[in-house]
């Protein structure tokens, strides 16, 4: 189980158990507007391990932590996204926003697959993404 926090859902997570669950919370973030992410928490414990999750479009962002383990970002090695002409990455949560490596945008694709990995592995961290350490973006 994992909730789900995100726009229209920041006093209260959605509880998500199944796949069908994580692909409503998915729509309903990218019905909220580009740029928007949800955050995916391990059975509601702030003190397991968390997903980040961005959409927009084409593309999405990724940020995984979890106890012990450095804070890691999706990394795209294939052909990067074009950055906004105010040239950083920026995405929303609620009224928080949250920048991202000039590389951390992937697929869109690749990013549910991820989210869908994180929920059936009860938190790990998605095998099917390149990660970056939060460590080696300045």
């Amino acid at each position: 189980m994992i909730e789900a926090w995100y726009e229209g859902h920041t006093d209260k997570p959605v509880i998500v158990t199944t796949g069908e669950d994580l692909g409503r919370v998915l729509d309903d973030v990218v019905a909220a507007g580009a740029l928007q992410m949800a955050q995916l928490i391990t059975d509601g414990d702030t003190n397991r391990p968390h997903l980040f999750v961005g959409l927009n479009g084409d593309r999405g962002t990724l940020r995984y932590a979890a106890p012990g383990v450095p804070t890691s970002y999706s990394k795209n090695t294939g052909t990067p996204f074009p950055l906004p002409e105010w040239e950083d990455i920026t995405y929303y949560f609620g009224r928080a926003d949250f920048e991202y490596p000039d590389d951390a945008e992937i697929p869109v694709k690749v990013v549910r697959e991820a989210a869908h990995e994180f929920l059936s592995t009860a938190g790990q961290r998605p095998t099917g993404v390149e990660w970056t350490s939060a460590q080696d973006w300045p």
